[in-house]
C-alpha cells in the first residue's frame, strides 16, 4: 500500500508489557509520519495506541492479535490512505 507511494518514520514510546504465563499483552504509543513521494508538501501525522496480544511459541513470542486506535490525526488524509 505504501511501497514507492509514501516514505513513513515510526516512533515507538511508552511500551508496557504485561505477562501472564505463555501470553502477554503489549501496549505502546507509536507516532507515525507519512509523506507522498510525489508530492511533498501533502503528510499527515498520527499518534496511535496499539494493544498487542502476545502468545509464547517456544523461545519466541508471537502476535495474535494487533488492535491500533488513532488518538489524533493532522494533515492530508491521502498521505494515508489515497485517494
Amino acid at each position: 500500500m505504501f511501497s514507492g507511494r509514501v516514505d513513513t518514520t515510526h516512533q515507538v514510546t511508552d511500551p508496557r508489557i504485561a505477562v501472564d504465563g505463555d501470553t502477554a499483552r503489549l501496549t505502546a504509543l507509536i507516532e507515525a509520519q507519512h509523506l507522498l513521494t510525489a508530492d511533498r508538501s501533502k503528510n499527515a501525522l498520527l499518534k496511535n495506541l496499539y494493544d498487542v496480544g502476545l502468545v509464547r511459541d517456544g523461545d519466541r513470542w508471537g502476535m495474535r492479535r494487533v488492535g491500533i486506535d488513532c488518538l489524533w490525526f493532522t494533515g492530508d488524509p491521502t498521505a494515508v490512505f489515497g485517494r
